[in-house]
């Protein structure tokens, strides 16, 4: 299974920050491009496409686009339970019990799901965030309907048998090893989600703690399972050669049948309660970490946002200016300038449904310590408010944005992925056309006040991890 730490994949120098809304954020890249581009007006964008939304009795929505220029087709399950969800003593059962899903059902044996789907040519998979658990096919079109009837067993009749679940929490706890205490990239961001989201649910990992991971039960799991597998607490995408109206008939027939847990809007709404994601972190926080790396890594990292906040999309661009490319404030003050002091640099903004962190991370070259890089950085980027922040840099990010949307949804899986990750986390994926106009309107006042608000002074946590750190 894909997992996703903190709604971020791994790599090789930076996070990619946009998961849950790539289409709509500026991510960082290791190149500069689009600044040659003509300026083209985001808010006049239309999705072409004809999209049909559809909300059935038992709760689920359904969103189906037609698209018959191959005979292949994408489908997309949101489930809305991730680790925000969890408590101390679960941590982990999410993205746990994602790894069951492909297991044994009432009706099916074992593998039965992942073997039907690459005996016709396809793929699937799923991931784990703080937020949902996304379930996906890449498919040919001439397996939906069936595709449609193992989705609607594994929504109702997932057994967890004993043997394979143990074997499964191996792997889990492997895979922990394998993200964080293994990886300087994987430690450094979970110390960091720990300083920044201390006293939330967003204060830990998706893969959970180790004690808890060993110490799930299967009874535990399949509560959790019956929580929230739910028709009603469910989007499904289907993208590509079909039949809409045969499709629809489809999903009424199977899923459509199941029935609603009528007890889930009032327990979501106890987790979600406000009081649950006040922050108790200390900040400035400073903290050294020992790990497997030559060379000092490190994370600043600033309080900010959840993903539907007003200031989301300015932090967006802010990071996008700081660090992408080799044109980005940061790149040519800190990587390619004539006194380097850092060997690379990123900045991104994640926002989480019910919080928000912004973050700058890099490697410090050999010959420089932490503390005067660390001091270094803090100081430019409060200059950085208004030096970085230009006409150009903003218009800049426009242009990218324009070409990352075009290339998101170019494919069947790109967009049945932009759909469900907009009607997810906005309710409705027409909001697609909001937040397009809110970047064209977007200006270098807006920029500079979230630049001034949210990264200029020291509520911040800072975080680093060297092979010479104090263990």
């Amino acid at each position: 299974m894909l997992t996703f730490i903190g709604d971020l994949m791994f790599k090789t120098t930076k996070y990619f920050a946009c998961l849950v809304f790539l289409f709509l954020v500026s991510c960082s890249s290791t190149q500069d491009q689009g600044t040659n581009h003509k300026d083209i007006g985001l808010g006049d964008l239309e999705l072409n496409i004809d999209i049909q939304k559809h909300t059935l009795d038992n709760g689920l929505k359904l969103l189906l686009v037609r698209d018959s220029k191959l005979p292949i087709a994408s489908i997309y399950t949101f489930y809305d339970v991730g680790g925000r969800y969890e408590k101390v003593g679960t941590t982990g059962a999410t993205h746990f019990l994602e790894h069951m899903m492909f297991k044994k059902t009432k009706n099916y044996p074992a593998e039965y799901f992942s073997d039907y789907i690459e005996t016709y040519g396809g793929d699937s998979n799923a991931y784990t965030t703080f937020d949902n658990t996304v379930y996906y096919e890449n498919i040919a079109a001439s397996t939906v309907e069936k595709m449609i009837e193992l989705e609607a067993e594994r929504m109702q009749n997932l057994v967890l048998e004993e043997v394979p679940f143990e074997k499964e929490r191996q792997v889990v706890l492997e895979e922990r090893k394998m993200r964080y205490e293994n990886k300087p990239n994987g430690k450094i961001h979970l110390a960091m989600m720990k300083a920044i989201f201390k006293g939330t649910p967003y204060g830990g990992s998706v893969i959970g703690d180790a004690k808890d991971v060993k110490a799930l039960k299967r009874d535990q799991m399949m509560e959790f399972y019956h929580n929230f597998y739910a028709p009603n607490n469910a989007t499904m995408i289907i993208v590509g050669d079909i039949d809409p109206s045969s499709v629809l008939d489809k999903v009424k027939d199977t899923i459509g049948k199941i029935k609603t847990n009528s007890d889930l809007d009032k327990k979501k709404e106890k987790l979600d309660n406000v009081d649950n994601y006040k922050r108790t972190s200390k900040l400035p926080y400073i903290k050294g970490l020992n790990g497997q790396a030559k060379n000092p890594m490190f994370r600043l990292a600033f309080p900010a946002v959840s993903i539907t906040h007003e200031d989301a999309l300015a932090l967006d661009f802010l990071a996008d200016i700081l660090g992408t490319g080799t044109s980005s404030y940061l790149v040519k003050n800190f990587v390619v300038s004539k006194r380097p002091r850092l060997s690379s640099v990123y900045a991104f903004n994640y926002g989480l449904k019910n919080g928000g962190v912004f973050v700058i991370g890099g490697e410090i070259l050999p010959k420089f310590s932490i503390r005067t890089s660390r001091n270094k950085l803090l100081k430019s980027l409060r200059r950085s408010c208004s030096k970085a922040i230009t006409p150009r840099s903003v218009q800049k990010t426009k242009n990218l944005l324009l070409k990352q949307y075009f290339q998101a949804i170019s494919t069947n899986d790109g967009l049945a992925s932009f759909l469900g990750s907009t009607e997810f986390y906005f309710g409705d994926y027409r909001e697609y056309k909001k937040q397009l106009k809110s970047y064209d309107e977007m200006t270098v006042e807006k920029v500079r006040d979230v630049c001034k608000r949210y990264i200029s002074g020291n509520n911040y946590a800072f975080l680093s991890i060297w092979d010479r750190n104090k263990r």
